[in-house]
């Protein structure tokens, strides 16, 4: 199978840029669901408090919000 994509530049050009630079955004999306772990790793010794559980959780759940708003799953997009 094959698929072509065709930009009339400059018309298209915000159109182009976006096809462009998708795999960078899906690493960028990748790496913002993994903020969660991040936190954890870098402040671990505040884990175990109450406040920290929902500020972490609190993050995680927005942005998997975000990403299932807008129709995106991670793992379609990165190998």
């Amino acid at each position: 199978m094959e698929a072509r994509l065709i930009f009339s530049l400059p018309d298209d050009q915000m159109e182009f840029n976006r096809a462009n630079q998708s795999l960078d955004m899906a690493c960028a999306l990748f790496d913002i669901s993994q903020l969660r772990k991040a936190m954890e790793r870098k402040f671990e010794s505040y884990i175990d408090t109450p406040e920290w559980s929902s500020v972490v959780d609190f993050m995680g759940d927005e942005i998997a919000g975000i990403l299932d708003e807008h129709n995106i799953n991670i793992d379609k997009l990165i190998e």
